[in-house]
């Protein structure tokens, strides 16, 4: 949900790191030769990825007949990822790209690893490709998993390659409850098309946004709860929404799409929130009990 400036480095970087920290000759030669087939599927992948095409891509069994699947594998891990490598720079500059520290997926938790957009067990070939790999969290990495994409609209969103634009498309619902029940949605932007739209709605419930924000959500309302009870006392509903309206603000001005950028908004439009809902905030659900999720569509 975060776009990412892409990696000035190419395939040719990360093979020629690799090859530099290789031990076994045969191992060595054998990537070294199979550069100019990587580097076609780079050029295939930088061409069909802005495009929001990589569905087309085919899954291949390896990338060379010295090199299949299982040792591109372990060429990545024990020679590009490994602690020490002569290549291990360029995995931690793509690790450490996102602001703060933040997984691109979600835009929440903190970046643990370094995903394959594609996976690597399908496209061996792809392994090394800067453009290919994504900082992530671990939970992100794990959700996605190896899953293959067969149309473009299963494509979950690359931070690399899509923008979603500045126009407000998080929403938060909030509904009469106590405490009150927070749910966040997509409204598509009006810049999107089908497609788009799609994968956005794809994305946000193969990562677990809905929960994810929710939590976060809850989390918030508990900590703003005694100042929102303070205010209310003192200058009542309209305190209330103007207290609301400044804090939509700030978190626009860094994220139009932040959920506590939707969350502020969503409280602030609600008059029910504003007049009486802030007072039950505190009156919580028993622990056993979670809050509501779902996705608006």
């Amino acid at each position: 949900m975060k776009r990412l400036r892409p990696p000035v480095m190419r395939a040719s970087d990360t093979v020629q790191a690799c090859v530099a920290g290789i031990t076994i000759p045969e191992r060595a030669l054998a990537l070294t030769e199979a550069l100019p087939t990587i580097q076609s599927c780079e050029a295939e992948y930088l061409q069909l990825g802005p495009a929001g095409q990589l569905y087309r891509i085919l899954p291949s069994p390896g990338v060379t007949s010295a090199i299949d699947a299982a040792l591109m594998g372990v060429i990545y891990k024990n020679h590009f990822a490994r602690q020490g490598s002569p290549s291990r720079a360029l995995y931690d500059r793509i690790k450490m790209a996102p602001e703060f520290g933040l997984c691109p997926m979600c835009g929440q938790r903190i970046v643990a690893t370094v995903d394959h957009y594609l996976p690597q067990s399908r496209f061996p070939t792809l392994n090394l490709t800067p453009a290919n790999l994504i900082p992530a969290c671990s939970d992100c990495n794990k959700r996605k998993l190896a899953s293959v994409p067969s149309r473009a609209e299963d494509q979950t969103l690359h931070p690399y390659f899509d923008d979603l634009g500045n126009e407000r498309w998080l929403i938060a619902d909030i509904q009469p409850s106590m405490p009150p029940t927070v749910s966040f949605g997509i409204r598509a932007a009006g810049t999107w098309g089908e497609v788009l739209t799609a994968r956005v709605r794809n994305h946000f419930d193969v990562m677990g946004l809905a929960n994810l924000f929710v939590a976060q959500a809850a989390s918030e309302l508990a900590d703003m709860s005694y100042g929102l009870e303070q205010i209310g006392a003192t200058a009542g509903p309209l305190g209330i929404r103007q207290h609301l309206e400044i804090q939509f603000w700030s978190c626009q001005a860094r994220d139009a799409n932040s959920w506590k950028t939707a969350l502020y908004e969503g409280l602030r439009n609600s008059d029910w929130f504003c007049e009486e809902g802030y007072g039950l905030i505190r009156n919580r659900h028993p622990s056993n009990e979670a809050p509501m999720a779902h996705i608006l569509l």
